[in-house]
């Protein structure tokens, strides 16, 4: 009897040992944080960003296009038990050619002779012109910001009216060739503009010879055009 007992004790302590052995896990099978990690990343992809370790699970967060994600991985099973997106990616917008011009005009008032658009640093180069000058804005496609701007004067015809003609020869050079005709003393110089380069007019007096004449020398061709002798 005592034995039987003892032997039933011992079957019973026995089934309890394997019971035990079957329901709690054992430590050596248990995946670290980089193995999980690498699971997750095999199976969806992604940048890892951080892996946690929980009671019974890591927790592994990965980027994807779409945004941020979070993977519950078991510690024992090496299963992943669960996927989530907890932050959602922002959309980056690029700004239509409308708007960019609209923002152009903001920071430089004017008209627009011109946009151009520069695939390879993806930006935008708006021309604009006003009275005076002519800007070149240039803006980022995805932000609008403006990088920078540049300016240049326009030239106007008011501007080249009023410039002064080349000439080929000098107030002096133009004395010199109307003394050609008249050796005397200068009374006046006058400079006459006109299409072809304008002219001079030359005044000299001879007292020796009682002698008066205004001669007439070509500005840019240095030649005598009319000789007036006042008597």
């Amino acid at each position: 009897m005592r034995k039987r007992v003892i032997l039933s004790a011992a079957t019973i302590l026995l089934g309890a040992v394997v019971l035990l052995f079957l329901l709690v896990p054992q430590s050596s099978q248990a995946i670290t944080k980089e193995q999980a990690t690498k699971t997750v990343i095999s199976l969806y992809g992604g940048k890892p960003e951080k892996t946690t370790a929980r009671q019974y699970k890591y927790e592994v967060e990965f980027q994807r296009d779409k945004g941020l994600y979070l993977a519950q991985v078991n510690r024992e099973s090496g299963q992943v038990e669960s996927v989530e997106l907890i932050e959602k990616a922002q959309t980056v917008e690029t700004f239509t050619q409308q708007q960019i011009e609209k923002i152009a005009l903001e920071r430089v008032p004017g008209s627009i002779e011109n946009i151009e658009y520069k695939e390879k640093k993806d930006e935008y180069a708006v021309h604009i012109k006003d009275d005076k000058q002519l800007s070149i804005v240039v803006l980022s496609a995805k932000s609008g910001k403006v990088s920078s701007i540049k300016q240049e004067p326009v030239a106007t015809d008011e501007g080249v009216e009023q410039s002064e003609p080349d000439r080929i020869i000098t107030r002096n050079e133009a004395i010199k060739r109307a003394k050609k005709t008249l050796e005397g003393e200068v009374q006046d110089v006058d400079f006459e503009e006109t299409e072809d380069g304008g002219y001079y007019l030359v005044e000299i007096e001879n007292e020796e010879t009682d002698q008066e004449a205004t001669i007439q020398i070509h500005a840019v061709r240095g030649n005598t055009m009319t000789v007036e002798w006042d008597n």
